[in-house]
């Protein structure tokens, strides 16, 4: 999970609430269980959105205050 609490408005979390409500019915029209669909999703955002954001994120604490690139880094 983020480190930081989102501070989504109540539109933005309803619009995916909505979104995903309609993927987990479509899901189960195909027969997966509505177990197996929220499982997956959970598992695609851990790895494919939210370990990424956390590392850029982390990333970007790293870098000092104040810190110009002279773009001889790394």
């Amino acid at each position: 999970m983020p480190k930081e609490p989102a501070n989504f408005d109540d539109e933005l979390r309803d619009i995916i609430d909505q979104k995903l409500t309609a993927l987990i019915r479509e899901m189960e029209d195909a027969d997966w269980s509505a177990r197996d669909v929220a499982f997956a999703i959970n598992d695609v955002l851990k790895s494919k959105w939210l370990d990424r954001m956390t590392a850029l994120q982390d990333a970007r604490e790293a870098v000092p205050k104040g810190f110009l690139s002279d773009g001889n880094e790394g």
